[in-house]
């Protein structure tokens, strides 16, 4: 347990050397000052009961009394020091993980997953509370216990290896309750995180759930987890109870060891009263901290499976931060051998695909539910990675391009848009900052959405919440077309553009797409509108997908 923890702690105290030092000395000072009350009963019990002066016995007790206020003082300091250790390895390390979070290659997650994420980002405040400012004072009491033996062998050597038998008796029994717990430690993370993933489940398919008679064997799956992780508890919490009583017997049996040997040293001569109840108060003190290292070993050993999970996750593949960035992106866009299974899948979503798509065409997705459309468009925008083949911008693999350049150059229409919870005004600022004030009404215009912005009580300063979606489906969609319309890149990917939306906004998605065609924009759309299929230049079977010639010329290039 102590090696443990002071592996964990290396770290921090290296690097904030000062406020060790600092602890350091509150500690010596707390620690000397804690001899005082020791000495007050050998001097009381051996100089006022045997001569009656009563000043000397009000001399040392204002003396005791004093140094008592000063040690509880300066360990309160010694917290408030001990706190801010670690501090900002802690935001740094949190930071990290919730880094590797928003910048982890996308794909496809399950709800296992995402409780494990949530469990890895739970990480860093598992490990800063379990060497917080409480753990730091015990393990920096340790050395003191040290002199404290050394003092109780000056005053009698047989007490001093009573002390020194039973504290490595206290160092054996709390290394047998960290191996005793860590596999218990194990188990309960685990069953915490399985317990996250039916929240997660419950959440996100609440509507299935409630429709489709999923309630019940949920929950009976939840009563089977909550009963685990309650029994897992309860075995922690008995392997804690056996540890504390285990340090408590200890200390209580030293206390009868030592007045034992004592008695006998007094009636021989070798040891006065006084000293020997000295003694006793001394030893007790040099005990106590190896006692409460028991009462620590349940979040050293969660801190250690905490620390197991943050690596783990800190192993997550993350976008590159750089890469190559062309001059100018002129729109063309070529599928080449695509092949992309998704995770945990069996069959491929998609094979082989190979197109060509020159720049200033629309392309339109077609195929039933499930073929892959908004599959390819995330391929495209890079949210997804193919398992074969490569997605190639003016003869690029997209891959090679640096992630934030890339996006700059796609305005995106995700099948659920959703949005950040900031104002709608920040949402669109995010997208494109160099946007005017002008720019924007105009973009909020040409979709439609001014009239939603002019619905809400704050107009672009509107806060969203829930992620946008307290908003009907109709008026997010055009904020978000308005969005991908801000970016002003070269590509436009719009998945399922007229889904929800009125026959208002199916013409504005409409007039839209014209005017795209008209100033050159590459455009592709996942779509089953027929309207769309017929304005579009190029369109992509992906029924047909297996059967070789899948790219034909639509309806709007044969006009054209």
């Amino acid at each position: 347990m102590i090696g443990g923890a002071m592996n964990g702690l290396l770290v921090r105290l290296r690097s904030n050397g000062r406020l060790t030092a600092r602890v350091a000395a509150a500690s010596l000072a707390a620690n000397l000052l804690g001899l005082a009350s020791s000495f007050y009963t050998m001097l009381v019990l051996n100089r006022y009961v045997a001569h009656g002066v009563d000043s000397t016995l009000v001399a040392l007790t204002v003396g005791v009394v004093l140094s008592i206020a000063f040690e509880h003082l300066f360990r309160h300091v010694r917290l408030r020091i001990a706190g801010r250790i670690g501090r900002v390895d802690h935001e740094r390390t949190a930071t990290g993980a919730f880094g590797v979070l928003l910048t982890a290659k996308a794909g496809a997650s399950s709800a296992q997953a995402d409780s494990a994420r949530r469990e890895a980002l739970r990480a860093p405040d598992q490990i800063d509370a379990a060497f917080g400012s409480a753990t730091l004072a015990t393990l920096f009491d340790l050395p003191f216990a040290a002199g404290f033996i050394l003092i109780v062998a000056l005053i009698s050597w047989p007490l001093a290896v009573i002390c020194v038998a039973f504290t490595l008796l206290s160092i054996g029994a709390g290394l047998l309750a960290q191996a005793d717990m860590r596999g218990v430690g194990r188990d309960l993370a685990q069953a915490g995180a399985d317990a996250q993933g039916l929240v997660t489940a419950a959440i996100v398919g609440r509507d299935s759930i409630a429709l489709f008679g999923g309630a019940k064997p949920l929950l009976t799956e939840w009563q089977r987890a909550t009963h685990a992780l309650r029994a897992l508890r309860e075995r922690m919490s008995m392997r804690q109870g056996r540890a504390q009583s285990a340090a408590q017997s200890l200390q209580a049996l030293q206390g009868v060891a030592v007045t034992a040997v004592g008695a006998v040293l007094v009636v021989r001569g070798g040891l006065d009263v006084g000293s020997l109840i000295g003694v006793n108060l001394l030893v007790g003190r040099a005990l106590a901290p190896f006692s409460r290292l028991a009462q620590i070993g349940e979040s050293v050993a969660m801190a250690r499976q905490a620390q197991a999970r943050l690596e783990q996750f800190a192993r997550t593949p993350v976008e590159p931060p750089g890469g190559t960035m062309l001059p100018r992106y002129a729109g063309t866009l070529e599928f080449r051998e695509l092949t992309y299974t998704p995770p945990g899948g069996v069959t491929p979503l998609l094979r082989r695909l190979s197109a060509t798509v020159p720049a200033g065409n629309i392309l339109v997705l077609k195929g039933r539910n499930g073929s892959g459309k908004t599959t390819l468009a995330r391929l495209i925008a890079g949210l997804a990675e193919p398992q074969e083949g490569a997605v190639l911008a003016d003869g690029v693999d997209i891959r090679k391009f640096a992630p934030a350049w890339w996006r700059q150059q796609i305005g995106y229409l995700p099948q659920e848009p959703t949005f950040l919870n900031l104002t709608i005004r920040e949402n669109l600022l995010l997208a494109n900052p160099r946007l005017s004030e002008g720019e924007l009404h105009t973009i909020l215009h040409r979709t439609g959405a001014d009239r939603t912005v002019a619905d809400c009580a704050q107009g672009l300063d509107t806060p969203l919440r829930n992620f946008g979606h307290e908003l009907p489906i109709g008026h997010r969609r055009r904020l978000a077309l308005a969005r991908a319309l801000a970016v002003g890149g070269r590509l436009m990917v719009l998945d399922e553009p007229t889904d929800g939306l009125d026959a208002e906004g199916t013409a504005v998605v409409y007039r839209t797409l014209i005017e795209l065609a008209r100033t050159g924009h590459t455009v592709v759309i996942a779509s089953h509108d027929p309207r769309i299929l017929q304005g579009a230049s190029l369109v992509l079977d992906l029924d047909a997908a297996q059967d070789g010639a899948v790219l034909r010329a639509g309806v709007g290039a044969a006009a054209s």
